[in-house]
């Protein structure tokens, strides 16, 4: 029999613990870096499988290894386990019993697969080729900044890594399909505040006093003249003014004395990025100043830009094609201008991220990323495992993946 046959029928055997551990987590979610409740379970699990376990570098963050006792390289894994400050409206019945606290990004998803993958691995281990297999399990993907992946990786904990791999899923692609981006894969992340203090004034005397709704409203059609006017048409880059607040709509007369908005801007380029966050500054002052109104300017960045590693996601992309076959393998073609904070990962290790599918229209698995009604088709966990396997044994296997020992 075939290595990757034999890895799919093993892989089959997992899939009633996958989903298990995944609605155990889904109905009980948390945010951020305050995921006690997770961390608790993945350690149990892990220790549970023989692994040794780290949970004392990062907060939240949890570490485990398998060591073959043979020698080999060191490869990676890593899934992010954090919710979103959101209200579930999916409709399932292990829905979230946390108030406005969800998994609708699949994070529950990517744990539980993990989880899959060490136990796969750790009753398999006579089949990996030698080394050493590090599974990450993150906190705090969704911030706050700067996440928990640079916080891991300042940790030191993956100093001895050779090259790590993730994934997420995508309700873009069917269940069972896999799709892997070669070169640029995720934009640098931004998120920018203004706030603004004039004087109000009756609606109908505005001479009276400093209006900060015009004011914002100079600044944001500024602003988005940067991309349009002041950056090169096709170098990747996006502004988006996500929120503003100002008065109370009851109130038609008055003008508010103060005014806030915000928003994101992504890139892939360095110096791109340097430069929409120096230009937003200096549109602001200018324009509060030509006003006569305060500013205060915020940027806070969160992630930088990511490139995959061609030889990594090379090897995942096959591994891939082994597995499902070349029709379930999608190469992706136009990178993602959202952001990931796996992107710590890729600046100091050899590193790859891809996708798996999770849509199922016959099932309502249609919603997108962080939408109240978002859900997976569990039948997605078997292949998406299926391929992590082989790609750990491919990854070992390679020469272009050299060993640091």
């Amino acid at each position: 029999m075939e290595r990757a046959e034999q890895i799919m029928i093993n892989a089959k055997q997992y899939e009633t613990d996958m989903i298990r551990w995944r609605r155990k987590i889904h109905i009980h979610p948390e945010v951020g870096f305050e995921l006690p409740g997770t961390q608790r379970l993945v350690k149990e699990e892990l220790e549970r499988m023989g692994l040794e376990v780290q949970s004392d570098f990062v907060k939240s963050a949890v570490l485990g290894t398998l060591d073959t006792g043979k020698p080999g390289k060191v490869i990676a894994v890593r899934a992010d386990m954090d919710g979103l400050a959101i209200k579930e409206e999916s409709g399932e019945p292990f829905c979230s019993e946390v108030e406005n606290v969800a998994h609708a990004c699949g994070h529950d998803a990517h744990t539980a697969i993990c989880l899959g993958l060490a136990k796969y691995l750790s009753e398999h281990k006579k089949d990996i080729p030698g080394g050493k297999i590090k599974f990450i399990f993150q906190p705090a993907e969704e911030g706050p900044a700067p996440g928990g992946a640079k916080l891991i990786m300042e940790s030191g904990v993956l100093d001895d890594v050779d090259a790590v791999i993730g994934a997420h899923s995508q309700p873009l692609y069917l269940a069972g399909q896999i799709g892997c981006k070669y070169g640029d894969a995720f934009a640098s992340g931004d998120f920018f505040e203004v706030n603004l203090k004039g004087s109000g004034s009756h609606a109908a005397s505005p001479h009276l006093g400093k209006d900060v709704i015009v004011t914002a409203a100079e600044m944001i059609s500024a602003i988005q003249n940067i991309r349009s006017r002041e950056l090169p048409p096709l170098k990747n880059a996006v502004i988006s003014v996500c929120s503003i607040n100002a008065g109370q709509l009851p109130v038609k007369n008055v003008l508010p004395a103060e005014c806030t908005f915000g928003g994101t801007f992504r890139a892939y380029d360095d110096e791109l990025r340097e430069y929409i966050a120096k230009r937003i500054g200096e549109i602001v002052e200018i324009i509060a100043k030509m006003n006569g109104i305060e500013a205060e300017y915020t940027d806070s960045f969160n992630y930088p830009y990511f490139r995959n590693d061609d030889d990594v996601i090379d090897i995942v992309y096959h591994a891939a094609k082994e597995m499902l076959g070349a029709e379930n393998v999608i190469k992706k073609e136009t990178p993602e201008m959202g952001s990931e904070d796996f992107a710590w990962y890729t600046k100091k290790i050899k590193a790859a991220f891809f996708f798996f599918g999770i849509r199922n229209e016959e099932k309502g698995c249609i919603y997108s990323l962080h939408n109240p009604k978002f859900r997976i088709d569990e039948d997605a966990f078997v292949p998406t495992l299926s391929v992590f396997v082989n790609a750990i044994y491919c990854l070992m296997e390679d020469e272009r993946i050299n060993g640091k020992s």
